[in-house]
């Protein structure tokens, strides 16, 4: 009898262990069938501008897209709690299309907006002023790029010595 009573408490302790688990993972877990994987990281107008941007690069320059706003701008102390949090609020879902890093420790060199046709819209207007404010308020080049179907390497490599003052 004792051995039954040991056997059904042991059984009891896994499944409660196991639903415990179960229930962990649920918390964090994604919901099956609302994620999907994107063909691709970038739109082809950005896929075409990169595959100019890359061999143009100069020596010791790499570049990274689709960086967020806040991995590359930080919020300066002595601002109010409420300062600083609206002020993190403002970059923290933004990106930059491009970076050009320093290749020896990925420090911030400048950033690549590619202008397309969306940048012409009011709302996209106002979120490309702040965002050239806050890197000229950082200190950071950033280059603006309209959008084409072909680009003239020579001019993009023009472009980038002049940003890059190299």
């Amino acid at each position: 009898m004792m051995k039954l009573i040991l056997i059904v408490a042991v059984v009891l302790i896994v499944i409660v262990v196991l639903a415990v688990v179960k229930a962990k993972l649920a918390v964090g877990g994604a919901k099956a069938g609302v994620y999907y994987l994107r063909k691709s990281l970038f739109t082809p107008a950005e896929r075409s501008f990169l595959g100019v941007l890359e061999p143009n690069l100069p020596s010791g320059v790499r570049v990274f897209g689709k960086v967020r706003l806040e991995d590359i701008l930080g919020v300066k102390a002595g601002l109010e709690r409420g300062e600083r949090q609206a002020a993190r609020n403002r970059i923290n879902r933004k990106h930059v299309d491009f970076l050009f890093v320093r290749s020896s420790d990925l420090a911030p060199l400048a950033g690549v907006e590619l202008d397309d046709s969306s940048h012409d819209e009011e709302d996209r207007q106002q979120r490309d002023e702040f965002v050239d404010s806050a890197f000229a308020s950082a200190g950071l080049p950033l280059l603006h790029v309209p959008a084409q179907k072909s680009y003239n390497p020579a001019e993009i490599k023009a472009k980038i010595a002049s940003t890059l003052k190299t």
